[in-house]
């Protein structure tokens, strides 16, 4: 991605560190700093937020790895300020499946607050151990962090930032799994609340109602946020409410183009270019405002590549209308049968960035799909998705 870092793979899924990650640290500073600490209490308190985004990314790879066993892969993982997102190729469309992955997340940072839990009653005993119950006794009760730092000097134990920041761990992931699992699509309970409304509606009425609660809880989430002072929440909100209405339009467009065959959007006239021809042949086509993207042949009539909009526009620029095609051509083609669903050709027009398709039948060159095709159908389908 774009603007991050590689941290690592792990599993056979990479590890992105976003740019913005480093506001943390700043933040770390400034808490350092407000609240007196020495250079020792502020490294303790940057260790608890690595620690916390180290809890994150256990939280996504719980994502990742159950879906790797319904056949979805992970692109990568990739941690920001806000959080952790695990960039899966797709969901599974079984509700069961979705579900199941949606709450893999929420479920290890159970596994998570309960072993840190008990990793603290192993390693504190006596006043300690008091002491350990008390902070998270406190910070489940969202009482001030100046309370424990009070308590440590009344008890006389000296202060330590393990046994300090061991019990605020434990809230944290307990936190995380409680606000992972409000019903905001397509948080992890949107997910999972989408996936229950599945099994009796289907994926698009419930992937709707869904996004209609998501948008609602994320107006909250802005507002809030606002209100308190919390931009964090209100940031939160605002990636909700773009992403629930994003792929809302992205499973209705998927359900309207698994309706419909390649053949169903096939242009079967197209213009066929030779490599050998001059670049003034697709300049002139292009002006006339017919035809953007074209098929390459070579001399025995096979395809051999094709000539994109892009390419000529820039043959144009340098008036090269007597240069060959061939200096100008892309050498590969995809090719899709006809009973081919629309949903992959989208995949490949729009996703993978390919100009024209050909199409089959029979093993015969039967025509072509172009990006203008594809938009052109789109706007006529609008009303149906």
């Amino acid at each position: 991605m774009r603007g991050s870092l590689k941290l690592f793979t792990w599993f056979g899924i990479p590890v992105h560190l976003h740019w913005s990650f480093g506001l943390i640290f700043l933040y770390a500073l400034w808490v350092g700093y407000a609240n007196n600490l020495d250079a020792l209490g502020t490294m303790w308190l940057m260790g608890f937020f690595m620690a916390l985004f180290g809890c994150v990314l256990l939280h996504e790879y719980g994502h990742a790895l159950t879906a790797r066993r319904y056949g979805v892969q992970t692109q990568d993982i990739i941690l920001t300020p806000i959080g952790g997102i695990a960039r899966l190729e797709r969901m599974p469309e079984k509700p069961v499946q979705e579900f199941l992955v949606a709450i893999a997340g929420p479920m290890v940072n159970v596994v998570l607050a309960i072993a840190l839990f008990f990793l603290g009653k192993l390693i504190f005993q006596g006043e300690r151990w008091e002491l350990f119950n008390w902070i998270l006794e406190q910070n489940l009760l969202f009482t001030g962090e100046e309370e424990s730092v009070d308590v440590f000097e009344e008890s006389g134990i000296p202060s330590s930032g393990l046994l300090f920041y061991m019990p605020v761990l434990v809230v944290t992931n307990i936190a995380l799994v409680v606000f992972n699992l409000i019903p905001a699509f397509p948080m992890d309970g949107g997910r999972i609340f989408r996936a229950l409304l599945a099994m009796r509606m289907g994926r698009v009425r419930a992937t709707q109602v869904a996004s209609w609660l998501g948008q609602a809880i994320a107006i909250l989430f802005v507002v809030v946020g606002l209100w308190q002072g919390a931009f964090t929440l209100a940031l939160i909100g605002l990636f909700v409410f773009t992403t629930a209405r994003s792929e809302n339009a992205m499973v209705r467009m998927d359900s309207l183009l698994r309706r419909f065959r390649a053949r169903d959007l096939m242009r079967p006239t197209f213009t066929r270019l030779v490599l050998n021809d001059w670049m003034q042949t697709p300049i002139s086509l292009l002006r006339q405002g017919l035809e953007r993207h074209f098929l390459v042949f070579d001399m025995e009539d096979r395809l051999v590549g094709t000539l994109e909009e892009s390419a000529i526009i820039a043959a144009l620029r340098k008036n090269d209308l007597s240069t060959e095609i061939s200096q100008y051509a892309k050498p590969n083609v995809k090719v899709v049968h006809e009973d081919e669903n629309l949903d992959y050709v989208y995949h490949l027009l729009q996703q993978q960035g390919n100009s024209i398709l050909a199409v089959v039948e029979d093993g015969n060159l039967a025509g072509v799909i172009d990006q203008v095709g594809l938009q052109n159908f789109l706007r006529l389908h609008a009303e149906d998705r």
